[in-house]
């Protein structure tokens, strides 16, 4: 139900409150921790493709439980780090022999 449609039956519609502060102050630190991870790391710090998108969909859902300004300055700091990352684990790779291989 649309939160500006009213109830058929008269209650007022919930009003949806964000996150609190203890909830917001983990996210904060997780992902901080996250991004120094990524920033100190010389080659992919996870092995298994899975993890990776995990890791990269977590801190990217998380990072809207923060102030919008803050969420989007960490996802800019961590999407560069994850290119720098993802750039290394295929350096060499030839993508084109690789699919005539298959």
């Amino acid at each position: 139900m649309d939160v500006r449609q009213a109830d058929l039956f008269g209650a007022a519609a919930p009003v949806r409150e964000g996150p609190g502060d203890e909830i917001v102050a983990m996210v904060r630190t997780r992902l901080t921790a996250t991004l120094a991870l990524v920033q100190a790391a010389d080659a992919m710090p996870w092995t298994d493709l899975l993890e990776i998108i995990r890791e990269d969909n977590g801190f990217r859902f998380a990072k809207d439980v923060l102030p919008p300004e803050e969420g989007a300055a960490l996802w800019a700091a961590f999407n560069i780090e994850m290119d720098r990352l993802y750039a290394i684990m295929n350096a060499g790779k030839d993508m084109d022999a690789e699919a005539t291989e298959a």
